[in-house]
């Protein structure tokens, strides 16, 4: 108890809040007690059985049920699962299965999840991406991914779900879910769970290279959206203004600005070390003013005192760094909303990256000083980024000659001619 208190209180956890989890967690201990467990012995039934055996208690005394069902259960298993975290890193731990079909998914997944990281090398966020897709697939498939059923799967099958899943999906959206499932059923014919491949009929849009322009913010939509977050001096607007700063001045990707370390920003060298979340390498950039004072604001009178080595943490207990990227874009969507800018597409870290692409090409810097800015490892990387000049292309581009001019034309090339 005296560890849980402790981690609590480094957490940023508030005096009150501390002492009701205390109280929870005594209880819960009682209940372990009554019944000879410890710790290291609970089980997810456990902890079911002493909400249980609380809820019993609660109507007991009250003579009705709690008017709020989620908060009450959640006033124990906060702290529960915080105290039992200590001793099972992974808790909760996963729902057992409670069907066959359901420990065969288990089984496919898990298999699913070796071959991709093991024999084909991939990441764990590939991983990630393809399990949500196959966790869909096979709950789509219901009976029909059953152990006896699955190695009859048809392409009509295939067919069906494609046209339940792909509609109203983005085109480079339903291209991965397309390439997730090809890889799945790959998978299925290398461990002999189907008979046939069948992941060349999967049928899905083709994504050309360069097909879309990308999406940037414009200049005035970062510079009001700047002015508008550091008007807000509370530690949460410190810590946002200086994100969003550091976004529009380096272009930088959200988990390079996630993965930050205090040692990274360099002050007596004026300059900010990035480790580049794609090719995994170290750069340094210029350390300018503005960067450096808002830094210095949230670090003196915003960031809470911790142990954590990451420059950007949550303002709300418990005060650790973010999770991933996600929380990153969670920060500007609120931002953008709040400062009343709207944006159409993309909104997330990225806008900012391809903002800050076109300001130095439309400074005229070299495009290998760009890619060096964004870290990139070839001008091919860069020159996507090219494709944001639309609007100065359009300047300098042509009129398209009319009918009329169709005619003189054509009258100039018969007199030049005779």
């Amino acid at each position: 108890m005296l560890q849980f208190k402790t981690g609590a209180e480094r957490s940023g956890y508030k005096t009150n809040v501390i002492a009701t989890n205390l109280s929870a967690l005594r209880q819960f201990l009682s209940y372990l007690q009554e019944r000879g467990l410890t710790l290291g012995t609970v089980r997810l039934a456990n902890v079911t059985g002493f909400l249980r055996t609380e809820l019993k208690r609660f109507r007991k005394r009250y003579g009705r049920l709690p008017k709020d069902a989620g908060s009450w259960r959640s006033h124990y298993t906060g702290p529960i699962h915080r105290l039992l975290r200590t001793v099972h890193p992974s808790w909760p731990p996963p729902k057992s299965p409670s069907t066959a079909r359901e420990q065969f998914h288990r089984e496919i997944l898990e298999g699913y999840g070796r071959w991709l990281t093991e024999t084909c090398g991939l990441s764990k966020a590939t991983l990630n991406k393809n399990s949500r897709v196959v966790r869909l697939l096979l709950l789509w498939l219901k009976e029909r991914a059953d152990r006896e059923s699955l190695p009859l799967l048809s392409i009509a099958a295939i067919d069906e779900y494609l046209v339940w899943r792909l509609p109203g999906l983005r085109r480079a959206t339903r291209y991965g879910e397309c390439q997730c499932l090809r890889s799945f059923l790959r998978y299925l014919l290398a461990a002999n769970l189907i008979r046939r491949d069948l992941s060349p009929a999967v049928s899905g849009p083709i994504l050309y290279k360069c097909d879309e322009i990308p999406r940037a913010f414009t200049e005035q939509q970062i510079k009001v959206l700047l002015n508008f977050t550091r008007r807000d001096r509370s530690a949460k607007g410190l810590r946002d203004y200086a994100i969003l700063l550091i976004l529009a001045t380096y272009g930088l990707r959200a988990g390079e600005v996630v993965g930050l370390r205090l040692e990274d920003v360099e002050w007596r060298k004026d300059r900010l070390r990035v480790r580049r979340s794609k090719t995994g390498e170290e750069s340094f950039l210029p350390l300018v003013p503005p960067v450096g004072e808002a830094l210095l604001n949230y670090l003196k009178h915003g960031r809470p005192k911790t142990d954590f080595r990451q420059v950007f943490l949550r303002v709300r207990a418990p005060l650790v760094p973010f999770s991933s990227v996600t929380s990153l874009n969670a920060i500007i969507l609120a931002r953008l909303q709040r400062a009343g800018i709207e944006v159409k597409g993309r909104h997330g870290a990225h806008a900012f990256r391809f903002a800050r692409a076109m300001s130095l090409l439309r400074a005229s810097v070299p495009l290998k000083c760009i890619g060096d800015v964004l870290g990139h490892h070839s001008a091919a990387s860069t020159q996507v980024y090219l494709r944001l000049g639309t609007d100065d292309l359009r300047a300098i581009s042509l009129e398209a000659p009319g009918k009329e001019s169709y005619a003189g034309l054509a009258g100039q090339k018969r007199i030049a001619t005779e």
